[in-house]
This record gives C-alpha cells, structure tokens and sequence, in this order.
C-alpha cells in the first residue's frame, strides 16, 4: 500500500562552431514513496500527465466514504 512516484529528465545539446563542437549532457531524476491510508481503494487508482502536471486520482472504497447524517427525534 505504498504509491511510488518516480521521474527521470535527460538532456543533451550540441553546438558546432567553427574552430569547436561543444556538447552538454545533464541528467535529473527524482523519486518519492507515500503510504496509503487503509481506505484508499488501490485497484482504481488512475494518474495522467499532461502540460507538465501530473494528475493522480485516489478514489475512497464504499465503507471509508461519509454516511449521511441520522436524525433522531427527541420527544
């Protein structure tokens, strides 16, 4: 029960110039463990990424969700 995000950037570039050829390489990575609580249902967790936002959803099991509020009359 524990979601794992992990990323990984590489990069490299290059220039020609007349007397020389320059090229830079950079690399970035990332990684990071949260624990779930027990209500979270782990078989519909769903995650996109667009426009550089990464978008997870974690949908509650039926029992973890509010029960609706009970009335009682007083007499």
């Amino acid at each position: 029960d524990i979601l794992t995000i992990a990323a990984e950037v590489k990069k490299e570039q290059e220039s020609k110039q007349e007397n020389f050829t320059r090229r830079e390489f950079s690399y970035g990575s990332f990684k990071r463990s949260f624990t779930l609580p027990k209500s979270i249902n782990t078989e519909q967790i769903v995650a996109n990424y667009e426009n550089g936002i990464l978008n997870i959803q974690l949908p509650k099991k039926e029992e973890a969700k509010p029960k609706a509020a009970k009335e009682i009359e007083i007499n």
